[in-house]
């Protein structure tokens, strides 16, 4: 069984004049957000045996503060542009489907919504600071969306 978990970065300085957007980094609450993202994924027992990321630094910032937050500094942040904002992730589908255990993906609208209809066939919008799991079964070759939350949900669990 190979578990899925989508996360869109958290809140990100704002798009500045002379600030490039691939540099734009977390700000406070999108620290506080990833955080919570690792609690929550602590509480449902889903610790990533792999990690990867959209190259901008706000995806890359997300994903290592949810790693320290639950521990697994070791764990490293691959890169893939397949995660950039506009990029068609298709390619990044089979990789997945093929990997066993819990990996974690962070990332960026609209291609979390394009992966997340390319696995399920759902189709979704994915907050910032948002988690969507999704479970693939090699032996059925069936990929299931399991859940779907955002921030204002997270707060309550």
């Amino acid at each position: 069984m190979t578990t899925i978990v989508i996360v869109r970065h958290g809140e990100a300085e704002p798009e500045a004049p002379g600030v490039e957007d691939d540099k734009r980094a977390l700000v406070k609450k999108g620290q506080k957000q990833m955080r919570r993202v690792a609690s929550f994924l602590e509480e449902m027992g889903l610790e990533p045996d792999v990690v990867l990321s959209s190259p901008m630094l706000r995806a890359v910032q997300s994903a290592e503060t949810i790693l320290d937050e639950m521990g697994l500094e070791e764990l490293k942040v691959e890169t893939l542009d397949e995660l950039l904002p506009n990029s068609d992730p298709s390619p990044l589908v089979a990789k997945l489907k093929e990997h066993q255990g819990v990996a974690l993906v962070v990332g960026h609208m609209p291609s979390l919504s394009a992966l997340v209809k390319a696995l399920t066939g759902s189709e979704v919008d994915v907050k910032k600071g948002g988690v969507v799991v999704v479970e693939h079964d090699p032996l059925e070759n069936r990929t299931s969306l399991e859940l779907l939350l955002n921030q204002k949900v997270l707060k309550l669990i």
